[in-house]
């Protein structure tokens, strides 16, 4: 009789010593468990997963400096800046992890190349311009574009070509894993291609 009124007793106690002092963690993702947390490296609060509206609008962004860049408007020896801007531009719209960071670091990768080559042919006597986005009325105006020296115009541009055709591989590269990417990257490899347009002499 004195053995089982001494287990109660223990089993009373047990019990109240639990109940004080929950569990400071415990598992998750297994069976009747909670889920755990999502993992913010694709894309949680700190960063930004893939998807189709951010893609479309980094792709607008690229596609925007063939029509602020171009022949028609601008010579050929202010292009090479104006392109690095807007490459830019590109990256200051991604966050600096999740699905998006490989293009991140391939557009400040190309911008800091193509500024590489102003800076080497800059003509420094001749004026900055600041045209307008898409060159529309009402658009905001970019940074000052620098001007490379009227005799080594082509030269640079075939150098800053070679910066876009690299950038454009890397890009296609980065996308290939995880698989969900390459759709994604592949139309802004594209895009990216398509800004050699600029940098052909008119």
């Amino acid at each position: 009789m004195k053995s089982l009124w001494l287990t109660a007793f223990l089993v009373l106690g047990l019990s109240l010593f639990l109940a004080a002092h929950p569990a400071q963690a415990q598992s998750c993702g297994g069976i009747e468990e909670p889920e755990c947390p999502p993992d913010n490296d694709d894309g949680g609060p700190s960063g930004e997963a893939i998807n189709t509206g951010v893609t479309k609008e980094i792709v607008k962004i690229i596609a925007g400096a063939n029509e602020t860049c171009d022949d028609d408007r601008i010579e050929l020896r202010y292009r090479i800046d104006c392109l690095r801007i807007y490459y830019l531009k590109v990256a200051d719209r991604l966050p600096d992890r999740g699905d998006y960071l490989p293009i991140k670091k391939a557009m400040i990768d190309a911008a800091d190349k193509l500024d590489a080559i102003v800076t080497k042919y800059e003509d420094e006597s001749a004026p900055v311009i600041r045209p307008r986005e898409r060159h529309k009325p009402l658009a905001k105006r970019l940074p000052q574009v620098r001007p490379v020296k009227e005799a080594f115009a082509e030269a640079a541009a075939v150098e800053a070509a070679m910066v876009v055709e690299e950038t454009e591989l890397i890009i296609i590269r980065s996308g290939g894993d995880p698989a969900r990417r390459t759709q994604h990257y592949t139309e802004v490899a594209a895009a990216v291609e398509e800004n050699l347009v600029i940098l052909r002499s008119s």
